[in-house]
């Protein structure tokens, strides 16, 4: 009896990478707004890790993201060290921020722990508040100055060449990287068989 054909799975991007943009620490009055125009014109959505306290600061820039189709991710109120931190500590840094950006669209239950820091107590809380913690598989280290102005791009995509999926970590507070994040961008277009990934698939 002839046996059935064998049908092989078909994957999104099988035999290429996709590349998801992560940016911390913003908004920044006038850099946060270089990297949206950058965004922009490659047509990539992002996920925007902010700090409450920055966040509060710049309402329009809050708007900007949002209206852009970004996604808005919490980043604690004032950037510690979460892992230092009691319960209750941790609960009112992601409340505060939270509390902000939840008026707008876009904003969701991502979160990020500032360093990547977090313990088993960091981990309940984020838990018992809905939210889901995203760290990174690929660090430019922006914010080094031995990467800048830039030779993070480099960095980055020595990474990302060696990954089929990289969620990348880059920081819109940073003037290098505003400065140089359009080319950034058009460096990972270039890369064969790459494409950017939607936010919403992270």
């Amino acid at each position: 009896m002839p046996q059935p054909p064998v049908t092989k799975p078909v994957y999104r991007a099988a035999g290429g990478r996709t590349v998801w943009v992560t940016l911390d620490d913003g908004p920044h009055p006038s850099r946060t707004s270089q990297i949206l125009s950058a965004l922009g014109r490659h047509g990539v959505k992002a996920v925007f890790f902010v700090v409450g306290t920055n966040a509060k600061a710049q309402p329009s820039l809050l708007r900007d993201i949002s209206g852009a189709g970004h996604l808005i991710g919490n980043h604690t109120w004032d950037h510690p060290d979460l892992s230092r931190l009691s319960a209750s500590a941790v609960r009112d840094q992601l409340e505060r921020t939270r509390d902000v950006i939840a008026q707008y669209p876009g904003g969701t239950t991502l979160f990020r722990p500032p360093y990547g820091a977090h313990n088993a107590t960091v981990d309940k809380v984020v838990s018992q508040l809905g939210y889901r913690s995203i760290l990174w598989s690929v660090d430019t280290l922006d914010w080094n100055k031995s990467y800048k102005p830039d030779k993070w791009i480099q960095h980055g995509l020595d990474q990302i060449r060696n990954r089929t999926s990289s969620l990348v970590l880059a920081h819109d507070i940073q003037k290098t990287t505003a400065a140089h994040f359009d080319a950034f961008l058009s460096r990972i277009s270039a890369l064969s068989k790459t494409a950017f990934g939607a936010p919403q698939d992270i």
